[in-house]
């Protein structure tokens, strides 16, 4: 095989939804996608973030496996992009005093970007850093170097994210044993993909839709001026169809199909009711199903909103809105947009602005889908090679999945054995709170027998707790709970604890069968006899 087949480019991108490889190539101004892959994340990505290392590894690895097995070559590297629920901007004002009057060189202003760029954030760590304006005494300049000035001030733009954010998938990748080129931070790349210059020069806000999280970045003077990661997505709408109830699994298919973002509320009142059957035969009325995306679907949109005026530049955005994301599927989401922003130019982007052509092997990914901009925005960013030794022997695939498999089945079988440990850990300490409990019991039999030991029925109560107890408490249960813990050195304080309770109880039982044989005698008629023969003596005695 030529070495020029290892002259292509992979992206991956972890979304809260399904995490997408893609491998292309560039040639005469256009990417050939040349393979794509994608696997549900099923809780190992929440919110943009990788949540379950393990998950997301093998989610990751088997998207590698795949991707291999079409380019016939290894993967060595990847461009993978960084977004999530605790990504957002944070503008800052550096100051610095010249004492004199000078010329400001670049290497004045690059000190105090550096210094921007060095200001510390309670775990989190700065990912960019964009230049806003600068102050020159008292005047406003676009780029102050060769002014003459005593005093600058320098505004910036820090996009800051959680420390564990890029650690993590590092973590992942490593594993895998594919190294990351680059962290690219999606919104970022999104925006270079999906937005004309016209549109960032004249200011414009791009609404990224996700599963999870909602995305919103503003520009204006082709600056990033704001950005902030909004915790709500269309999964919410999922979550609500839920409480219908309407199962999990049929959520996503009743919410593309029904969900309506701003619907036309003129309905006649001689239409008939239009109803969903469920899976297991129930109706729910599909007004209400309407009324439930809605709501959840106009409560995202008013958060961007609400942050569009945030940003400060709600007035300046002459360009309008770009929405992309999974989201913008939804029926009338401009119309929704339009209504509760009051922002007229609104359009959907379903497709980036370069040249993107695909091969036979990449038929599942659709280039004309608002779920494809971002992980495409990501690898049209890339510029180096990420293709390593070309795989001679097609097999070698197999054996390497057959290697993975093998790996996953060991790691399933050691996380069910945890499991099941686990288990015998808390019937264990089940058992030890139900010997205390006996103990405890005993305890106030023995206090009620020796204040009513005259009484028959506190008598026969007592004798009954005693005889029975300790077979309830520390019986087959017991040696069971007991036995399945043996031999393990981590359990060893655990057990010697439920041996001491046991031993506890044993001698509270104990204690509480001799006072009620001593009860018994004492209120027999020969007790009592005696009783009054010693009462009498006592009498004459004194």
């Amino acid at each position: 095989m030529a070495g020029s087949d290892k002259e292509f480019i992979v992206a991956i991108e972890l979304g809260s939804s399904k995490i997408s490889g893609i491998a292309g190539r560039k040639k005469d101004g256009t990417m050939q996608i040349l393979a794509y892959a994608e696997e549900k994340t099923a809780g190992c990505v929440k919110r943009g973030v990788v949540y379950n290392i393990e998950k997301t590894y093998q989610s990751v690895n088997s998207i590698i496996t795949k991707l291999e097995a079409v380019l016939k070559a290894k993967i060595s590297r990847v461009y993978v992009g960084i977004g999530g629920q605790s990504m957002r901007s944070y503008k800052c004002v550096i100051k610095r005093n010249l004492l004199t009057q000078s010329y400001i060189t670049n290497e004045a202003i690059d000190a105090i970007r550096q210094e921007s760029y060095e200001i510390p954030y309670n775990d989190y760590e700065v990912l960019e850093n964009f230049p806003q304006e600068y102050r020159v005494d008292s005047n406003l300049i676009a780029d102050p170097v060769g002014v003459m000035g005593t005093n600058i001030e320098g505004e910036f733009l820090d996009v800051i994210a959680k420390n564990n954010l890029r650690a993590n998938l590092e973590t992942v990748f490593s594993t895998v044993g594919v190294g990351i080129e680059e962290s690219l931070i999606s919104p970022l790349q999104l925006a270079n993909s999906v937005l004309t210059d016209a549109e960032k020069r004249s200011g414009c806000a791009l609404v990224d839709l996700g599963a999870d999280t909602t995305t919103l970045l503003v520009y204006k003077n082709n600056i990033v001026r704001y950005l902030v990661t909004i915790p709500l997505g269309c999964s919410n709408i999922n979550k609500d169809l839920a409480t219908l109830p309407i199962d999990e699994a049929e959520t996503e298919d009743v919410k593309l199909k029904y969900g309506d973002a701003c619907r036309d509320m003129e309905v006649s009142d001689d239409a008939e009711p239009q109803y969903y059957t469920t899976s297991d035969g129930r109706q729910i009325e599909v007004t209400t199903i309407k009324t439930v995306v809605e709501a959840r679907m106009n409560e995202i949109i008013a958060n961007v909103s609400n942050q569009i005026v945030n940003s400060d530049y709600s007035d300046k955005l002459l360009a309008g809105l770009v929405i992309t994301g999974g989201g913008a599927n939804m029926k009338n989401i401009v119309k929704a947009f339009i209504k509760t922003t009051k922002i007229e130019k609104v359009r959907i982007a379903n497709k980036v602005n370069q040249m993107v052509v695909k091969t036979s092997n990449a038929s599942g990914i659709a280039l004309d889908s608002v779920q494809s901009t971002t992980v495409l925005s990501l690898l049209l960013a890339g510029t180096v090679s990420c293709g390593g030794e070309i795989l001679n022997n097609p097999n070698d695939m197999f054996v390497q999945q057959e290697k993975e498999d093998e790996r996953r089945r060991r790691q399933e079988e050691a996380d069910a054995a945890a499991a099941a440990e686990a288990q015998d850990a808390i019937a264990f300490d089940g058992v030890k709170g139900a010997i205390r409990s006996a103990i405890d019991k005993v305890k106030k039999q023995d206090e009620e027998l020796k204040k009513y030991g005259s009484e028959k029925k506190v008598r026969a109560r007592a004798k009954e707790l005693s005889l029975n107890i300790l077979d309830e408490a520390i019986g087959e249960k017991y040696e069971k709970a007991a036995q399945a813990l043996q031999g393990k050195d981590k359990f060893k304080q655990s057990l010697k604890e439920g041996a001491e309770l046991a031993e506890l109880l044993k001698a509270a039982v104990e204690e509480l069968t001799t006072n009620v044989n001593k009860a018994n005698r004492e209120n027999s008629a020969w007790g009592r006899l005696k009783g009054m023969i010693s009462d009498i003596v006592s009498e004459d005695n004194n």
